[in-house]
């Protein structure tokens, strides 16, 4: 509760967990946290966290009844962290007068959070159960990707986030340099994604390919050095800092600033007809289609899934898998061998 402000007094409940726990489950990720606030943009965020809009709709429905029953007005919050909120005008009200009416203000909201919390509890856990059995074959299956892609590159991977509503990503998996800051590990497969009509695998940025060390390879993607992954699957503000030692030698995230991302993050110099022919040789060797993307030296190859079981996807991915790592060792080799000769 907060105490007498131009004359009201405000009553707030406790929140509701942030919005971004409760898309969770989806993974889904909520770059705007106050994105919900406009009631207009439930219905379009539905489809990508169903439960969480549930979930808002009871508690503004709980609120309109209560405000009913008690004469109170109960109002939702949907910001990062919603919750529920009433006030009343104190003005000329007498102390007993004030009492009474915290009371009453105090009773509805009691109810309206236990009314909110049985929700949570029963419809809630109902809509997770009918969801539970298909998102936990496609963890599973998310996982048996992650495990093939590290054997295979030995990079590591981490699950990645939807952030648009309706992008039609199934779930995907994104590659992850955190553990591993020595930089030698092939990142020919980045990022990997399924919707509805099949499964697409992205390598890195090859203009990141000689980046020794996480300030480098920050720099590189600060300077332009961006690929799909990164825009589509990523937190913002993942590239804008590195981790470094401070002074009494712990250890600290340091943001770049732009003077050092112009210094560190130099690009490889990628020739595109090059590139092309390693595409061209790995997808005649490995059988399957290698492409360029048009705007960034970046290699990915698909699939249409119709059909297809999870053992069929597994082995399709492993194989494309093979051939992008492939085609990430040669590029590799041959950069260095233009580096030596330049030097």
């Amino acid at each position: 509760m907060e105490g007498e402000k131009d004359g009201t007094i405000m009553v707030y409940s406790d929140n509701l967990s942030h919005i971004n726990d409760w898309a969770d489950e989806y993974d889904f990720y909520f770059d705007d946290s106050y994105v919900l606030l406009d009631r207009n943009n439930w219905e379009k965020y539905r489809r990508e966290v169903p439960r969480l809009i549930a979930l808002l709709e009871a508690a503004e429905s709980i609120a309109n009844e209560l405000n009913k029953k008690y004469g109170t007005k109960i109002t939702l919050w949907s910001g990062d962290k919603p919750y529920l909120e009433t006030s009343f005008n104190a003005k000329d009200m007498s102390d007993e007068e004030k009492l009474r009416e915290i009371e009453k203000h105090a009773r509805a909201m009691l109810e309206a959070w236990d009314r909110v919390d049985e929700w949570i509890e029963t419809v809630g856990v109902e809509m997770a159960k009918k969801t539970e059995r298909s998102r936990m074959r496609m963890v599973k299956l998310r996982k048996d990707v992650i495990s093939r892609l590290q054997d295979i590159t030995k990079s590591e991977y981490s699950r990645g986030n939807k952030k648009e509503p309706l992008s039609g990503t199934l779930w995907s998996v994104v590659g992850s340099y955190y553990t591993k800051k020595d930089f030698n590990t092939n990142r020919g497969v980045w990022y990997v994604k399924e919707t509805k009509e099949g499964i697409t695998l992205f390598s890195d940025n090859f203009e990141t390919i000689n980046a020794r060390n996480e300030l480098e390879y920050n720099s590189i993607k600060l300077m332009g050095g961006v690929t799909a992954g990164d825009l589509e699957a990523r937190i913002d503000g993942i590239f804008s800092s590195y981790d470094d030692v401070n002074e009494r030698r712990w250890k600290i995230a340091r943001p770049i600033t732009p003077q050092e991302a112009i210094k560190y993050g130099r690009k490889a110099i990628i020739n595109p007809q090059l590139l092309e022919d390693v595409a061209k040789q790995v997808s005649k060797e490995f059988k399957v289609d290698i492409q360029v993307m048009k705007d960034k030296p970046v290699l990915m190859t698909e699939f249409k899934t119709k059909g297809l079981k999870r053992n069929d996807k597994l082995y399709e991915i492993e194989r494309r898998t093979k051939a992008l790592a492939e085609a990430w060792r040669r590029m590799k080799e041959l950069t260095k061998e233009e580096e030596d000769t330049k030097a």
